[in-house]
């Protein structure tokens, strides 16, 4: 499969590999997958060079000026570049980043995880670009699949504001946050975080103030802790970027895994991964998750269109 995004066209006409591309551009292989599927919008730095190493302007490639660059609301499409094997897979939790390079490491089937909110890995899924995707939500409320899946169960966390530690003995919840006019780093309306975080407000007749936009929990919490302000996050995020964090909603993360993939060597690699020692060390050291019944699988379900 192949995606038509102006990144690819031009990488291809111009004879260059993914990997290529990557290093003249100084970005991931990761992320010169993800742009091209229209999974990711890069960085103003990342697109700009990504066009220097492609010969021509960010406008061509992105369509408009790179700071308005919107991902495609298509779906992720696989990369000929991925080898045979590969298990594809879109999500936001950095657990998924931890698992691949384990599973590259022990030399085991391969897992290529490209960074996305669950709105977009679900419309991705749906799009037929990618084999699983994950999302996270409320429990009991999460996202339904578009399509029909298996179903596995990857944690519990929680979701709420990151506070910079400056602001941590004043600022102790979101009403707070807001009276003190205390700039919020947010995320796109398809994040299940974000979306959280509108509940939060709703329910206490408040409107949240518009704010910078971070691609990722992670970023989200990195720019809270520079910028000396508060970002919706995770709590894991939170943690890692020294950041004191309020709790507002509790959520399930789910693999939902295309059906016609069942049997796929990367999901089975995936499971046994999931459930073994090695794996639950490394990512409880980040904290903030609860990985009882990791790797579980919870069913199938039909898919919602």
């Amino acid at each position: 499969m192949t995606s038509d995004s102006a990144v690819r066209r031009r990488r291809v006409a111009l004879g260059l590999t993914q990997v290529e591309l990557a290093r003249a551009a100084r970005v991931s292989r990761q992320l010169v997958v993800a742009v091209e599927a229209g999974v990711n919008t890069p960085s103003v730095d990342a697109a700009l060079r990504l066009a220097e190493a492609l010969g021509c302007s960010a406008e061509r490639l992105f369509g408009r000026t790179v700071r308005e660059v919107s991902p495609s609301p298509a779906g992720i499409r696989p990369q000929a570049a991925v080898e045979p094997g590969c298990l594809v897979i879109a999500g936001c939790d950095p657990a998924l980043q931890i698992a691949e390079t384990m599973l590259r490491g022990a030399g085991q089937a391969a897992l290529l995880a490209l960074d996305a909110t669950s709105g977009k890995a679900m419309a991705a899924l749906r799009d037929g670009g990618v084999h699983a995707a994950v999302a996270h939500g409320p429990i009991g409320h999460l996202q339904q699949a578009p399509v029909p899946v298996l179903r596995m169960h990857l944690a519990r966390w929680q979701v709420g504001l990151g506070i910079a530690p400056a602001l941590a003995s004043s600022v102790k919840s979101l009403d707070a946050c807001l009276d003190q006019l205390v700039p919020i780093v947010q995320r796109d309306q398809s994040a299940a975080a974000q979306q959280a975080l509108l509940r939060a407000a709703s329910a206490l007749g408040r409107e949240l103030p518009s704010g910078a936009i971070a691609s990722g929990h992670a970023a989200a919490a990195r720019a809270a802790a520079a910028l000396g302000c508060a970002a919706i996050t995770t709590e894991a995020a939170a943690l890692t970027a020294g950041l004191r964090f309020i709790a507002l909603e509790s959520h399930t993360v789910e693999i939902s895994l295309d059906r016609r993939f069942e049997q796929h060597p990367g999901f089975e690699s995936l499971g046994n991964l999931l459930t073994g020692h090695a794996f639950r060390f490394e990512v409880g050291r980040m904290g903030g998750y609860d990985l009882s019944g990791c790797g579980s699988l919870l069913g199938t379900t039909e898919g919602v269109r």
